[in-house]
């Protein structure tokens, strides 16, 4: 199976990606930066270097030459340290630093007097050196002397290794930075959907009946249309109730008249078949109209309210049979339904049980039935009657089925019950009462508590 894909999980893939690439060109620039600054500095250094050689030169009348005064850095004077000067004569080497000892720098020769040429070198240890050259005409000297320093190449890579982790650091603190205000810019942009989310999911609950329009406008055309869908949805079941009700009505007449044909004929037949067709027309019409008003969002119905009305008025019908009825309910337990299609399969098993109990009837409510997506609800119902076999409570709830004739009624009680049940995805099960009579147990979809109960 597909997984689903994920919005969020997109920008934040798009922003880490244009982070990271961003990050990478500002290390590659500003290091090449940086260690372009580090170079120019170094060769300022050597520069300094050669100007000090030039000012301490000194050429004697014989054509000696020597420095007046040492460099001031140390460097020069340790050996082997990475820094050395020469003054040379041609191929000559007139002058050099006691670092180099006896060794002397190969240096490519400087086009003309004047000039100075940039270069790399080995050093007598072996490292890479970064060399400047000048060749210069002295006061005293017969021919130009060609000046060269030299300082390590691996000083510049040091000092750009640590600069450059110094950098690392700090973008990636600033990545890091970046990335939780693009987790934040996500969530908070995000956020509208995640309500409208929530409160589709109240709406399929029964908690409320229309989205909230008050939003953002990029969202305002999406909520506009769903609260359309809702109120058309609404519009076709209310129309479908419209439609059956008055084919009930049409019904009504052409049933009456043949019932009083068939009384004044005296037919028996007649009339037992006008009363099987008035009953399987209640009964298909009331099936029609819960497949109607099956799955509409936002439909609840409290099952407190529901029995209390239902239990007023079978109490009066069967006021002589002096049954007492014992109610246990979860605090807040609610149909995710319409209230007429409750109505509707509690009405038949009370009426059941008030027909066939002996003196008590047991209603339970429980907020755990397994039937629905959002939690379910079983309501039991019990009598001390004299129950059931097992053949005849799976033939109980077949439509037009009366186990015994001397009881009033048409046999569609229990048939209505468990098709409406079915209808909303739950299910009528039929088994012995603790009392001993029948027990009936509805497992429907639940809906969420509402904000508003205590």
């Amino acid at each position: 199976m597909r997984a689903a894909a994920s919005l969020r999980l997109r920008l934040l893939l798009g922003a880490a990606l244009w982070i990271g690439i961003a990050l990478l060109v500002a290390w590659f620039a500003v290091g090449a930066l940086l260690r372009g600054t580090l170079e120019r500095a170094f060769d300022a250094r050597l520069e300094a270097v050669v100007l000090s050689l030039l000012a301490g030169v000194e050429v004697a009348a014989d054509g000696a030459i020597a420095l007046d005064r040492p460099l001031a850095d140390p460097a020069f004077a340790r050996a082997l340290s990475g820094w050395y000067w020469q003054v040379a004569d041609g191929a000559t080497v007139r002058l050099r630093s006691r670092s180099l000892w006896t060794d002397a720098l190969a240096v490519p020769p400087v086009a003309a007097t004047g000039g100075q040429v940039q270069s790399e070198a080995v050093g007598p240890d072996g490292r890479r050196l970064r060399v400047l050259s000048r060749t210069v005409t002295v006061p005293g000297s017969a021919q130009p002397l060609t000046f060269v320093v030299a300082g390590p190449q691996d000083a510049i890579d040091a000092e750009a290794a640590g600069i450059g982790r110094t950098m690392a650091i700090a973008l990636a603190v600033l990545g890091a930075g970046l990335a939780a205000a693009v987790i934040l810019q996500t969530t908070i942009g995000l956020a509208p959907f995640r309500r409208l989310g929530r409160q589709l999911a109240e709406v399929r609950r029964g908690r409320r009946e229309r989205l909230d329009d008050r939003t953002f406008a990029e969202v305002a055309p999406l909520v506009r249309e769903v609260n359309a869908l809702l109120r058309h949805d609404q519009e076709v079941v209310a129309r479908a109730r419209t439609h059956a009700s008055n084919l009930a009505h049409a019904l009504k007449t052409p049933l009456s008249v043949l019932a009083l044909e068939a009384e004044r004929t005296g037919s028996a037949e007649a009339a037992a078949a006008v009363a099987q067709m008035d009953r399987m027309i209640r009964h298909h019409l009331r099936r029609a109209r819960a497949a109607a008003s099956h799955g509409v969002l936002g439909a609840r119905a409290e099952l407190a309210p529901v029995l209390d009305d239902l239990l007023a008025v079978l109490e009066r019908i069967h006021v002589d049979r002096h049954v007492r009825v014992a109610v246990e309910a979860d605090a807040g337990a609610a149909f995710a339904g319409e209230r007429q299609d409750l109505e509707e399969m509690l009405g038949n098993l009370l009426d059941n049980a008030f027909k066939w109990a002996a003196g008590r009837i047991a209603v339970e409510v429980r907020l755990d039935g397994p039937a629905g997506e959002t939690g379910g609800l079983r309501i039991a119902i019990g009598d001390d009657g004299p129950g059931l076999s097992g053949d005849d409570m799976a033939r109980a709830t077949r439509p037009g089925t009366r186990l015994d004739e001397a009881v009033p009624g048409d046999g569609f009680g229990l048939a209505i019950a468990a098709d409406l049940a079915g209808l909303y995805g739950g299910r009528l099960s039929l088994d012995r009462a603790p009392a001993g009579g029948l027990r009936a147990t509805l497992d429907l979809p639940a809906a969420a508590p509402s904000p508003f109960s205590n």
